[in-house]
């Protein structure tokens, strides 16, 4: 059952005092009574069930983005972590009109969305990660944390639908971690045992889980480009479970925060059945947030490579313009190609003698120098063929500007060569110039015979010519 959101006219006074709780229950009161009109001094139901007052204006109409106005509030970590959290599980929820219908403020709405998207995938992830990266020790402890977190988030969402008091909801949903020792037996030492096999999930092959699926995907692409994206699912997965896991954890701790800056007598109305697993020692709770906080985004101000999120956008972040040739090699391409003109501006129609060489020569000294080789050139032309897109959409997928390649340029494969027929004392002599290349704007084109030239004379028939076929010519260039 889903959580409801009550928005009511005294929510945006309830969210203004609750950053300042802690300095005490006057001040509270004071800024609640000024705005809601209701008198100070807490008071009791028949029932024994705690209605609005000074102490609860932290807990009305208790959500979790009430509680992360606590977190914010309460703990220097929450200010980093609580905005942190929010922004990792929207970059995740991909349908624009979604949030608009719903409008997902709730970070346990985002958190549901998340965990429905983890379990409709988790099938093939399965089969990546423990067939294709071969990690299944890495695997096994990633479910058993998906596991228990998501049980605990649908725990939440049972909590919030509820009937029960504000004060006992917040109870109820702090007791899911537990007391310290509870905490550390159930969450911190699986979240250390997974956080270190996120940056080791292999004792035989090198990098972290992220590196480990772009690694793989390196065996079977032309690109770093194409390796990123084909390990996305994986990567995207891993963060999407421990971001949903580490929110889901951190909204219970954050209600123990809630908790223990109630008065004692709102605390007294709550079943002990909930407070007797609520860690009492501020400290302490402050340090699981901490945990949270540092295995996932690390600390505000901080580099935090070494946090799972920074370990992702390193990855995400990385260079796609990385010939990686089916796991071979790691040349590094400018995302700008070569790209020449090659009509010749001595085509003055008249016959010279040495005009194949030089216009041969010419073309060939273009693409000379900090080029990838013809063979490789050819090698990526005809892979990209076998993809069913254009060389050109093949280059803008992974990272390359082509705005300098005009309409129909050819991706050069082969060197020009000079065509020659005849001898100039015979009476007459034929010269062709060539070279070999696909199309970048044809799909499924092959490779052709380019002309740069056709120069001859022909002493017999008083002909002669000398013309340069138009064109262009591109090429990879080397780092």
């Amino acid at each position: 059952m889903k959580k409801t959101n009550i928005k009511t006219k005294a929510i945006a006074a309830v969210l203004s005092v609750i950053t300042v709780f802690s300095v005490g229950t006057m001040a509270t009161s004071t800024a609640f009574a000024a705005e809601t009109h209701i008198t100070a001094g807490t008071t009791f139901t028949n029932d024994n069930k705690v209605s609005l007052d000074r102490d609860l204006v932290q807990v009305k109409n208790i959500t979790s983005s009430t509680l992360l106005k606590v977190l914010e509030g309460a703990t220097k970590y929450g200010k980093y972590l609580s905005p942190f959290l929010g922004g990792v599980l929207d970059a995740f929820i991909e349908k624009p009109e979604e949030r608009i219908e719903k409008k997902l403020t709730e970070l346990s709405d985002k958190v549901d969305k998340i965990f429905d998207k983890i379990d409709a995938s988790e099938a093939s992830i399965k089969t990546k990660i423990t067939n294709d990266l071969g990690v299944q020790s890495f695997y096994n402890v990633f479910v058993k944390f998906k596991t228990v977190t998501e049980s605990m988030n649908k725990k939440i969402s049972d909590i919030y639908a509820s009937k029960l008091s504000n004060v006992d909801k917040i109870a109820k949903i702090g007791s899911l971690t537990g007391k310290y020792d509870e905490w550390r037996t159930k969450f911190e030492d699986v979240m250390g045992e997974l956080n270190n096999l996120c940056k080791k999930p292999s004792m035989t092959k090198d990098g972290n889980i992220f590196e480990l699926a772009y690694n793989h995907h390196t065996n079977n692409v032309m690109l770093s480009g194409e390796a990123i994206d084909n390990a996305k699912p994986v990567c995207n997965h891993v963060l999407q479970v421990y971001a949903a896991g580490c929110a889901t954890l951190t909204e219970s701790l954050t209600a123990q925060l809630c908790y223990n800056n109630l008065s004692e007598e709102a605390k007294k109305t709550a079943n002990p059945e909930y407070t007797a697993h609520i860690c009492k020692e501020a400290k302490d709770v402050e340090n699981e947030i901490k945990t949270v906080s540092v295995f996932l985004a690390g600390e505000e101000n901080a580099k935090n490579d070494d946090t799972l999120k920074g370990m992702y956008d390193k990855l995400m972040n990385s260079t796609r313009t990385i010939f990686v040739n089916k796991g071979h090699e790691q040349t590094a391409l400018s995302n700008v190609l070569r790209v020449r003109n090659h009509k010749s501006k001595h085509a003055d129609g008249k016959y010279w003698g040495n005009r194949g060489e030089h216009v041969t020569d010419e073309f060939n000294d273009i693409f000379k120098t900090s080029v990838l080789s013809y063979d490789k050139a050819k090698a990526i032309a005809e892979y990209v063929r076998g993809k069913g897109i254009t060389i050109r959409q093949f280059l803008n997928n992974n990272g390359f500007n082509t705005s300098n390649l005009p309409k129909d340029t050819y991706f050069v494969t082969v060197k020009a060569w000079k065509d020659s027929t005849g001898k100039r004392w015979l009476g007459y002599n034929y010269q062709k110039s060539f070279y070999k290349g696909f199309n970048i704007d044809a799909k499924g084109a092959g490779e052709s015979n380019v002309q740069l030239l056709d120069c001859g004379i022909n002493d017999w028939k008083l002909e002669q010519w000398n013309y340069s076929v138009g064109g262009n010519a591109c090429a990879f260039v080397i780092k």
